[in-house]
């Protein structure tokens, strides 16, 4: 592999959502149903539901990781050297220089494309706040808005009561709080998820950070006119799954939308163009970053669970201490040091956070003009699943 498989590369994760997302539901697949699926030869779902499962859970030797680099379905994928510039910005993102980057391809899966952790000890810390305290702010959208009006500020409005919630765990039953309730955020371009469409005028200012970090991985995996212009941070809690499904809302299907990875491990299903193909598992941990691009751009995926941690190391690795001789940048210091970072700490104990960018409208487009082949989203507008992270 060559640095030119980096321009097949992106990732998405569109979560449209119906009435039953926005419910907060997921089919249960009874009897009934899981014989449906096997007899429509619905072989995403059967490996859904296998990893799905509580009691017993799955065993977990078949699930792809990045981190042994074993598996032989796992190609090691070199950079571009002429793709790297701006050390400065790198380092003020909290990003290691690229050249230390471990970015690894998938056997049978063109496009994908894996970083794992490339983040400078101690910065994953920086995003994490941003995520928790600042993007859930008006004029941002939530899936709160519509049962709780009049939250401006998710955290500072939330937190009070989850440290309470934390406090008393087990000692009795406690309804969820706030912040428990708290699933998605939009930024930039809102998706409008009845008429399951992206309109011009639910826009609000795409955060300038986020886009300067998604333009930098997107140049250094070769889109050098890679645009942020729309993002969706979901919330995962322990219990908490993403349903099988396409992202094809997008009016532009050759730019990368790409996926950024913080707090507990998910197991990750990537599958084909239907759901006829057997998906991969891979795990997804604290810190890494995923990209789908070109045959992989329109394939089925979903998060069917999210790992537990051990009790004697509940938060992860990167987000347990700051280096000091990282020597973090000042615009990184606000929410990272201790005594600021202890509340998200606690919360992070027990979620998964995941950002996704990715550009609506391809180059000199607009709006209502698909400047991809519309053939290609036919098999993916079949999906039913649920697209967000849902638990109780």
């Amino acid at each position: 592999f060559s640095s030119s498989y980096a321009l097949l590369v992106s990732s998405t994760r569109t979560h449209f959502h119906d009435k039953m997302a926005a419910q907060g539901e997921i089919s249960s697949g009874g009897p009934e149903e899981r014989d449906h699926s096997l007899q429509s030869g619905d072989v995403f779902r059967k490996e859904f539901k296998r990893y799905k499962a509580k009691d017993p859970p799955p065993k977990l030797d078949e699930v792809v990781d990045f981190e042994t680099t074993q598996d032989r379905k796992v190609i090691p994928v070199k950079i571009d050297p002429n793709n790297i510039s701006d050390q400065e910005s790198l380092s003020r993102l909290g990003l290691l220089h690229p050249s230390e980057w471990r970015v690894f391809g998938l056997e049978g899966f063109l496009g994908f494309m894996f970083i794992l952790n490339p983040w400078r000890r101690g910065c994953q810390r920086y995003w994490v706040t941003r995520c928790l305290r600042d993007y859930p702010c008006k004029p941002n959208v939530t899936n709160l808005d519509k049962q709780h009006h009049g939250i401006d500020n998710v955290w500072r409005e939330g937190y009070p009561d989850y440290r309470k919630y934390r406090q008393q765990q087990g000692k009795k039953t406690q309804p969820k709080t706030l912040l428990h309730k708290l699933r998605w955020v939009t930024l930039g371009y809102h998706y409008d998820w009845d008429k399951k469409e992206y309109h011009q005028e639910r826009h609000t200012e795409f955060p300038g950070d986020l886009s300067q970090l998604s333009t930098h991985v997107a140049r250094t995996l070769g889109f050098p006119h890679y645009q942020a212009e729309s993002a969706i941070v979901n919330y995962y809690g322990l219990d908490s799954q993403l349903g099988g499904h396409v992202d094809h809302q997008e009016l532009d299907y050759s730019k990368p939308i790409i996926s950024f990875s913080f707090g507990q491990t998910a197991v990750f299903l990537l599958g084909g163009k239907t759901k006829s193909v057997k998906p991969t598992a891979m795990f997804l941990r604290n810190g890494d970053i995923m990209v789908m691009s070109g045959d992989t751009r329109l394939a089925y995926h979903g998060v069917p669970k999210i790992l537990k941690p051990p009790i004697t190391r509940l938060l992860p690795e990167g987000l347990r201490e700051v280096d000091e001789k990282v020597g973090l940048h000042e615009s990184m210091l606000a929410g990272v040091m201790e005594e600021e970072w202890e509340p998200s700490a606690l919360f992070m104990e027990e979620c998964r956070i995941n950002i996704t960018v990715r550009q609506v409208v391809a180059d000199g487009g607009s709006f209502g003009k698909r400047s991809c082949d519309d053939g290609l989203q036919s098999e993916s507008k079949r999906t039913k699943e649920t697209q967000y992270p849902i638990g109780s």
